[in-house]
């Protein structure tokens, strides 16, 4: 969702909150949903630049321009300084009893082939 498309519904949320209080006397009726909307526009990541293929020139956000050739008639393209960091996710505590208990019944062998798994879940965990 783009942040015009959640800007319009956090707007027609408020509307509908306005018009629940009248009808059921909850002041704030989709409270939860705006909370979450109004979340989604803050962690939302700002570019520093567009590619304006159109004018040739790159625009940054802060009104600087730099003109560029190009042979091309597309749209901007938004470009952002890094990804988003992710939070890490690791075992839970049910998977750490399991690896605990596991390791009881392994050899070397079976160990090594166990890290490798939990090194497998863990990337999956994490996006990776």
């Amino acid at each position: 969702m783009d942040r015009e498309a959640i800007e319009e519904a956090i707007e027609v949320l408020e509307d509908a909150s306005a018009e629940m209080l009248t009808e059921t006397g909850n002041e704030n009726y989709y409270g939860e949903a705006i909370a979450v909307l109004r979340q989604a526009l803050e962690t939302e990541q700002e570019p520093v630049a567009f590619i304006n293929v159109e004018k040739q020139k790159l625009e940054w956000a802060k009104l600087t321009s730099w003109h560029t050739p190009t042979i091309v008639n597309l749209p901007k393209i938004p470009l952002y300084t890094a990804p988003p960091k992710r939070e890490w996710v690791g075992l839970t505590d049910e998977e750490v009893s399991y690896c605990r208990y596991a390791a009881t019944f392994c050899d070397e062998l079976d160990t090594a082939y166990m890290a490798e798994l939990i090194e497998k879940d863990l990337k999956e965990k994490n996006h990776g």
